[in-house]
């Protein structure tokens, strides 16, 4: 199609490297097993390829089709050789286990990139399914004071919830949305403060229950 589009002239040149960037992660995005998926990936120039959003696109079809490895090392060779964050974030986002070997690799990463934002987010969610919630809180914050997105913000808020740190949660959510807007940002409360202005709760019973 793109062919045609070049002899006709029907589209400006200068639209058409967008144009094939589009289609092309729409062939990925739209693949109906692995095989097709892998045959969209390997007709496509190398150009395409090292494109992050085209990258990001392969990886997120592979991941759901259950194509773990393949999903992991397109990223992983992708940043190898052109870093970019947002493929750093997407990196520990995915669903697609091998959760010690991607910490290593995210180990490794920051060594060469450790303001990256995106890297560290990352770090965040692979220390949290290992159960440090600690040490994804101490990673979040650190991904926030490098100017992470407001997705980290609203992490940083599901595990205050899932914590019982319910002051620091709606704060920290409340963040994520005036972040997305670009608004300024509330300091969150002290371990002291956030205790004295949770919300309170009746007696508990024996199994744990909440009585009114």
């Amino acid at each position: 199609m793109l062919g045609a589009l070049r002899k006709s002239d029907a589209v400006p040149a200068a639209e058409l490297p967008r144009l094939e960037s589009r289609w092309a992660r729409g062939a990925l995005a739209n693949a109906a097993d692995g095989n097709v998926l892998a045959a969209h990936w390997d007709a496509m120039p190398a150009t395409l390829r090292q494109d992050p959003a085209i990258v990001a696109a392969y990886a997120e079809r592979a991941a759901a089709l259950h194509w773990d490895d393949a999903a992991a090392r397109a990223i992983e060779q992708s940043l190898d050789a052109h870093w970019d964050d947002s493929l750093a974030a997407l990196y520990g986002r995915l669903s697609i286990g091998r959760l010690d070997e991607r910490a290593s690799r995210i180990e490794r990463w920051l060594a060469q990139h450790p303001g990256s934002p995106g890297l560290l987010t990352s770090r965040a969610r692979l220390q949290y399914a290992h159960g440090d919630w600690p040490g994804a809180e101490a990673s979040l914050h650190d991904a926030i004071d490098r100017g992470a997105s407001s997705d980290t913000w609203e992490l940083l808020g599901d595990g205050y919830a899932a914590n019982g740190e319910d002051a620091r949660a709606r704060i920290a959510y409340a963040n994520a949305l005036r972040s997305a807007r670009g608004d300024g940002l509330v300091e969150l409360p002290t371990t002291s403060q956030a205790q004295r202005f949770a919300t309170p709760r009746g007696p508990v019973d024996t199994n744990g229950t909440t009585l009114q």
